[in-house]
């Protein structure tokens, strides 16, 4: 059982990143998985090409828009497939779950554009329900114009900060967490036989790691996005320097890991707080965060009624220090008063 230490309540803490004369972040984001709280990082936001870590988006947007069971009969969308490649052909046909295995872990581009042709109708449709659900995740630096990442002629732009968040949600998807910490993996078309060896080698190098994805162009540079987990907090980290930077990975995860731990600061089950309405007050959603130990004391806690509704009557507002990090809505349950309960009143 995981145990989670409970707290009544943040301060968003930056640690400096001890870089190797070999190893050079230019960009780097350390998340939380579930909270979204950043950690630490470096140009978070600027602007860059992110290579092949967009398939973490084609992916998550084919998972959510089709079934992994269809059978995908492979078109002439994937002659146009530069760099890593399955080396599908067009007329072959395969399960579109095993072109997410090839697309994530050998970072086919030809599975992508197949993956992007059978889910959208063409590969164009495809591209605006990735930008549909950059904007739906609010990213700011985040624009898709193709499905695989390459920048030859159609450029993707995004940040680490948006990388980290894209995956951070496709990692509450089971079959997405399926296919990242996959190290190898066989399958076959009806033509022939398929072998993917993952080429995140923080998934050997690493036995906290629970995933990832590299990717790389010339005018990218050399990104990683990988996740890692220590009892239950998750972190995702996103890179982008001279190397892939796995080294630099573990060493800021064995450090967040060192120096957090997740509080139950909200537990809807034990929610108790006296007022002066007719009923039980109550919460929907719990709440957990990522804390230091220094930061533990700095937690409160702030009721704020506004009757809003019938039973949403406010929320309460969380504090670490004097910043805001989270609002849980209010709600009343209304007494229940029996008939001889009236009947008393009545004679007040």
């Amino acid at each position: 059982m995981k145990k989670i230490l409970i707290l009544p309540i943040l301060i968003f803490l930056i640690t400096p990143l001890k870089i190797s004369a070999q190893e050079i972040l230019n960009n780097y984001i350390v998340m939380d998985i579930d909270s979204k709280r950043i950690l630490n990082g470096q140009n978070i936001n600027e602007q860059i090409y992110p290579a092949s870590t967009t398939k973490i988006m084609t992916a998550i947007v084919a998972i959510e828009n089709s079934n992994p069971l269809d059978v995908v009969k492979v078109g002439n969308e994937i002659l146009i497939a530069d760099g890593t490649n399955i080396y599908i052909e067009p007329g072959e046909n395969m399960l579109l779950n095993d072109l997410l295995y090839g697309m994530i872990l050998r970072s086919g581009n030809d599975a992508a554009l197949a993956l992007a042709n059978h889910t959208g109708g063409n590969v164009e449709n495809f591209v605006k329900l990735m930008n549909e659900k950059a904007r739906q995740l609010n990213l700011k630096n985040t624009n898709f114009e193709n499905p695989t990442g390459l920048d030859d002629t159609t450029k993707n732009t995004s940040s680490v900060h948006d990388l980290a968040t894209i995956y951070s949600y496709a990692y509450n998807n089971k079959s997405f967490r399926d296919i990242v910490k996959t190290k190898t993996y066989k399958t076959s078309s009806d033509k022939k036989s398929y072998y993917f060896k993952n080429r995140t080698e923080i998934l050997d190098r690493y036995n906290k790691a629970t995933g990832g994805k590299t990717g790389y162009t010339p005018k990218a540079g050399r990104l990683l996005v990988s996740s890692a987990s220590n009892n239950d907090l998750n972190l995702v980290i996103a890179s982008r320097g001279n190397t892939y930077g796995y080294n630099n990975h573990i060493s800021m995860y064995e450090n967040m890991f060192s120096k957090y731990k997740n509080y139950l600061i909200l537990d809807k089950n034990s929610f108790n707080y006296k007022s002066n309405l007719d009923g039980k007050l109550y919460i929907k959603n719990s709440f957990i965060y990522p804390l230091t130990k220094e930061e533990k004391d700095k937690i409160s806690k702030k009721i704020m009624f506004n009757n809003k509704t019938k039973n949403e009557v406010g929320e309460i507002l969380i504090y670490l220090d004097k910043d805001l990090i989270h609002k849980e809505k209010v709600y009343l349950r209304e007494a229940h008063e029996s008939f001889f309960q009236k009947l008393k009143k009545l004679f007040k």
